[in-house]
C-alpha cells in the first residue's frame, strides 16, 4: 500500500510538473501527456511514459512516448542481469527510480520545455555534463542501475530484485 502511494504521488507530481512548466499555448504537449494516460496499457508501458514525461518538462519537442516505449522497454529489460530476473515488473523498478532522478534533475536544472531541443539532448548533457545538477544526476544513475558497485536507493525497491544493469539504458 505503501509503494502504491509513493507511486501515485510520483505520477502525480509528473502530471503537475507538466502542467507547470508548459507554455499555455503548447497544447501538443498536453495533448501528448492526456494521450499516454488514455493508452497506458501494462503497468511496464505506464512506466515507461511516466519516465518520458518527465524529460519532456525540460524538451522544446519531446519524443513521443507511444513511439519510443516499444523500444525503451526492450533496451531496459535487455540490460537487467541476471537475464532470467528481467521482468516487466523489475523494469517497472528501474524506470520509476530513473524518472524520481530525472525529476529531481529537473528541479535542479530550472528547466523547462526550453531547455533542451530534444530528448537525445536532454540525455547527452545529463551524461557528460559538469554541473552539480549532472554530476549528482550522474551518481543517481549509477545507484538506480548499481552500476559501478553503486547500491540502488532503499526506496526503490531494486535491492530486494538482487538485478544490476549492464549498462545504460537509454545511451
Amino acid at each position: 500500500m505503501e509503494r502504491m502511494m509513493m507511486v501515485f504521488f510520483l505520477f502525480m507530481g509528473i502530471v503537475g510538473l507538466d502542467f507547470a512548466c508548459s507554455k499555455k499555448s503548447n497544447g501538443d504537449s498536453n495533448s501528448e501527456l492526456f494521450s499516454s494516460l488514455l493508452s497506458q496499457g501494462s503497468p511496464v508501458q505506464a512506466a515507461c511514459q511516466r519516465f518520458i514525461l518527465t524529460e519532456a518538462n525540460c524538451v522544446a519537442v519531446a519524443d513521443s512516448s507511444l513511439n519510443v516505449c516499444p523500444s525503451l522497454i526492450t533496451r531496459m529489460k535487455g540490460q537487467i542481469l541476471p537475464r532470467e530476473l528481467s521482468t516487466d515488473a523489475v523494469a517497472v523498478l528501474y524506470f520509476d527510480c530513473f524518472s524520481k532522478i530525472n525529476l529531481a534533475y529537473n528541479v535542479a536544472k530550472a528547466c523547462n520545455q526550453n531547455s533542451f531541443p530534444s530528448n537525445s539532448e536532454y540525455r547527452r548533457v545529463q551524461r557528460t555534463g559538469t554541473s552539480p545538477a549532472e554530476t549528482s544526476w550522474q551518481e543517481a544513475l549509477n545507484q538506480c542501475g548499481s552500476l559501478e558497485n553503486a547500491v540502488p536507493p532503499a526506496d526503490s525497491g531494486l535491492r530486494e530484485t538482487d538485478t544490476i544493469l549492464g549498462s545504460d539504458p537509454f545511451q
